[in-house]
């Protein structure tokens, strides 16, 4: 089957590097793990509600586990960055806001104000 968007074997590498580097940074007690299959992510928490076309990622705060939609393949590598780390703080700090996350996000990975009118639709979202 040959989806449209899907993350390279060098993607792949590079945001396990990204995600170490992030978690190097953040001191982080739990170590975040990265998924790629939704199916197999959304039995865990969500049970299928969230559209995941409508997010860029997801993650299970309380084990770190940490889902990249594919469609951030073909988005600015700036995108990706932020998003991990993104993640990364919600699973640092739980008990944040999503407003919190994304503030302290933006703030170390920058994300230029064109790129940030994609985010309506595609959003992070984070339910318990």
């Amino acid at each position: 089957m040959y989806l449209k968007y899907r993350f390279t074997p060098n993607d792949l590498e590079w945001h396990q590097t990204i995600l170490n580097a992030f978690e190097n940074i953040l001191k982080m007690k739990i170590k975040p793990v990265l998924v790629y299959d939704r199916k197999h992510f959304s039995k865990y928490v969500y049970k299928g509600s969230t559209r995941p076309n409508a997010i860029w990622a997801e993650c299970i705060k309380e084990c770190g586990t940490i889902w990249l939609n594919p469609h951030l393949s073909s988005e600015p590598k700036v995108e990706t960055v932020n998003t991990i780390y993104h993640e990364c703080l919600h699973v640092k700090y739980p008990k944040l806001s999503e407003r919190e996350v994304r503030k302290l996000a933006d703030k170390m990975i920058p994300v230029a104000p064109s790129m940030t009118t994609k985010k309506s639709k595609f959003d992070i979202t984070h339910k318990k």
